[in-house]
């Protein structure tokens, strides 16, 4: 049996377990990613997690036949940019790095491609061959798949999709323009945009804490804010994933991330949004559906990366 080890990098935490090419994670563990300012080190602490799990499940570190990284981009390969999520890990090769560290062979992905990647081989993507992931949660971004292979781009940075300027004239961006789609649509947009008008909502001013899934909760209960709110994010989102149906004219758009996860009904407000906004001859053929990997999705598709690396 092939084994290979996942590392899907976050912000706030990194996960890392080890798995076969099925999907199966048979061992996995948890980081902090505050605790790395230094990307070096947390480099280290990687690698030491990666062969504590191996030692966990009777292996050793030559067992593993690859290892799949997915992590906030941009990228330049296997080489972090200046990115909002890691800001002192800048410049960090992830790929030579965790090489080094590790005597194995290193696939480094952005983390959408690579949440693609595992919706392809494991979950809602499996027997397509021209598909969209989007991921729709803090920010905005998406994986594309396009004749049976990954498309990520000179850089492996394809899919920004988050960063579409939709409203130029619209709130500053963490990119540093305006009005992208993640301002517009994203968990902390919707967020951002009921914090800014609780006051017109006594269910939202009662709130302790206002998130996307709280103020979902008050659509479904009627409050006019919280539903005008829905609707404007869903337009938008509606609008970003024509662009999708437009350009690549694919059999599937899968859509994950908490903030859709969480509450898939909210698709059926975006679907007639996607439909007014695309060739009706390009919308006609597309299945838009949600994701199926759940919570494990950064996982799998740091996992399904490592398998697909030696095969795509």
């Amino acid at each position: 049996m092939a084994y290979y080890a996942g590392v899907d990098i976050g912000g706030t935490k990194i996960a890392v377990g080890i798995g076969t090419e099925t999907g199966e994670i048979l061992g996995e563990g948890r980081l902090v990613t505050e605790e790395f300012k230094d990307g070096s080190k947390g480099l280290d602490a990687i690698a030491a997690e990666i062969e504590k799990i191996c030692h966990q499940l009777g292996l050793n570190m030559n067992s593993l036949s690859r290892i799949g990284v997915g992590s906030p981009g941009p990228l330049d390969g296997g080489k972090l940019l200046k990115t909002a999520n890691l800001p002192t890990w800048e410049g960090l090769d992830l790929s030579a790095g965790l090489q080094l560290r590790t005597g194995r062979a290193v696939a480094v992905e952005n983390d959408a491609t690579a949440a693609a990647i595992g919706e392809w081989i494991f979950g809602a993507g499996k027997g397509l061959k021209h598909f969209v992931y989007v991921t729709v949660s803090t920010g905005v971004g998406s994986g594309i798949v396009v004749n049976g292979a990954r498309y990520a781009g000179i850089q492996g940075n394809a899919g920004e999709i988050g960063h579409l300027v939709m409203k130029p004239e619209g709130r500053l961006c963490r990119c540093g323009r305006r009005g992208c789609l993640e301002t517009l649509a994203s968990g902390t947009a919707i967020q951002r945009s009921a914090m800014e008008q609780a006051e017109a909502s006594p269910y939202l001013k009662a709130l302790a804490t206002v998130d996307a899934q709280a103020v979902f909760a008050g659509a479904l209960k009627g409050d006019a804010t919280c539903q005008s709110i829905m609707q404007e994010a869903a337009q938008y989102l509606g609008l970003g994933l024509s662009y999708l149906v437009n350009l690549f004219n694919p059999q599937a758009i899968i859509l994950g991330g908490g903030v859709i996860v969480n509450q898939p009904e909210w698709l059926d407000m975006v679907i007639p949004f996607v439909a007014d906004y695309s060739m009706a001859d390009l919308f006609h053929p597309v299945h838009i559906a949600l994701a199926q990997l759940g919570a494990d999705s950064g996982l799998q598709g740091a996992l399904a990366t490592a398998v697909t690396s030696q095969i795509v």
